[in-house]
């Protein structure tokens, strides 16, 4: 356990010394704060079982708790929910209202502190060390099980339950695609009923695409398409040829001029390839309505789906020639990598909301993880199995399958070691940051972790053209 003349204890002290506080329950938290900072630690200190998440819950009422639980554990509304009211999380926004109510930055699990009844869940006190916030997202508070135990005593409003359901006993299907098909039956099996199961069953096997997709695809299977073919395709659905033409004048390719066609925006900007798999993922996007629940709505899951196409492009510029991936079939599998979800909310509408109160509950666990413990299968793998009866191109296909996994040494590796490398360059956890990115996927892709951070700089001093991107697909939608 570090103590008050470690430097990095010394001066997160130091800090919250100097910040005045503004409002008695500033002042008391600050004073409680210095009370314990002998037991600041820096955040590397912590292993994933030793560190302990907490969520602010709120039922019907407005009544408000706390939920303590370990990191490695996902908390289970439905065991709250069975002797009790609906509890669900607090929003992002409330949850901000709480750290500048107290002058903190992170909310540490301390009983009485947020003035709001303390839920333990069981296995906390189970694990060897304790480590909690401490108001400093740099810094965590270190105890001993029996020192935690003494904090919590001094307190009534705290309460011992069972809510947390290891991550390991959800863990999802990486390694075996193969048995995708049937998990997803089952998945179906377990959820609907008898009533609308067929028509669910229908919905993922044979669902068509729009008529635009499906001739884009006919022309991805033939060689010698020309650009007049794809322009063509493209006008024939005039919301889609609209998409393409703003995509063309948007800033981000920063082309003089005014573009007015198709065969403009092919020839002087984008290039066939580019043209024909965004006008792809563009007809797909718009084929499933986009849900307006959850943390991933509206206008993220189109930010999130730029974002991720524009970055694989430019990482797979970086990669020399004879060792790159197509970049149009890179970009793509970016486009779409997120599109299992609008599936999961078609098929499974009956449990999508509960999926959504289950995300805002337990931000710190990947979504695969949820997936599994409430369907039986991730986005991951629905997408990758409706895109095979599709028709879609294999690469793409199994990018999306295994675009976390990122051991995946198989067939088209690359396009889906691309896909996790994106995701960890634009979603880094504070305990996984970017350096801990396994040195064997680089060397797989032939890239090197200084060209990837430049990647990334790149794309960041270009948010306001990608906000202009992510905006024209929000018009059209």
């Amino acid at each position: 356990m570090a103590n008050a003349s470690d430097p990095l204890v010394t001066s997160s002290c130091a800090d919250t010394q100097q910040a005045q506080p503004s409002s008695p329950e500033q002042g008391a938290t600050s004073d409680r704060l210095q009370g314990l900072a002998a037991h600041q630690v820096p955040r590397r200190y912590a292993q994933p079982h030793q560190l302990m998440r907490s969520t602010v819950l709120e039922d019907e009422q407005g009544l408000r708790v706390q939920a303590v639980f370990p990191a490695n554990t996902l908390l289970d509304l439905q065991r709250l929910r069975e002797d009790g009211p609906q509890w669900r999380a607090i929003s992002p926004q409330q949850r901000q209202s709480i750290l500048d109510k107290y002058h903190l930055q992170s909310l540490p699990a301390l009983p009485e502190l947020l003035e709001m009844p303390l839920w333990i869940d069981e296995r906390v006190l189970k694990a060897d060390k304790i480590f909690i916030e401490s108001g400093d997202p740099r810094q965590l508070l270190e105890f001993s099980p029996s020192e935690y135990a003494h904090l919590l005593e001094t307190s009534p409003q705290i309460e011992h339950a069972i809510f947390a359901v290891p991550l390991a006993e959800t863990r999802p299907n990486l390694n075996a695609p193969h048995n995708d098909e049937e998990e997803i039956r089952q998945a179906i099996e377990t959820i609907t009923s008898r009533r609308i199961r067929a028509r669910l069953e229908e919905s993922i096997e044979i669902a068509p695409l729009p008529v635009s997709a499906q001739s884009i695809l006919e022309l991805h299977t033939q060689e010698e398409a020309s650009n007049a073919e794809l322009a063509s395709v493209i006008e024939s659905d005039p919301s889609l040829a609209s998409q393409v033409i703003s995509w063309a004048n948007s800033p981000y390719y920063g082309v003089p001029g005014s573009i007015r066609s198709i065969h403009d925006a092919v020839i002087r900007v984008l290039g066939y390839d580019l043209t024909m798999n965004l006008a792809l993922g563009l007809a797909m996007g718009r084929h499933l309505q986009m849900p307006s629940d959850g943390v991933h709505g509206y206008q993220s899951y189109w930010r999130d789906a730029v974002r991720r196409a524009l970055l694989v492009e430019t990482l797979v510029k970086k990669i020399q020639p004879v060792h790159r991936p197509y970049t149009g079939l890179s970009y793509l599998a970016g486009l779409l990598h997120n599109f299992g979800y609008l599936v999961l909310a078609e098929v499974f509408p009956p449990y999508f909301s509960l999926y959504c109160r289950y995300q805002e509950a337990n931000p710190h666990v990947p979504p695969m993880y949820l997936e599994r413990f409430l369907f039986g299968i991730t986005r991951e793998q629905i997408a990758s199995h409706l895109f095979q009866a599709w028709g879609l191109p294999e690469e793409v296909c199994i990018a999306v399958r295994q675009q976390y996994n990122p051991a995946y040494v198989g067939k088209h590796h690359k396009y889906a070691n691309l896909l996790y490398l994106a995701h960890q360059l634009l979603h880094p956890y504070m305990e996984h940051q970017f350096e801990r990115l396994p040195l064997a996927l680089y060397e797989r892709l032939h890239l090197q972790a200084v060209e990837a951070k430049e990647v990334l700089a790149h794309l960041q001093n270009l948010e306001g053209e990608l906000d202009t991107l992510v905006h024209m697909l929000e018009k059209h939608h």
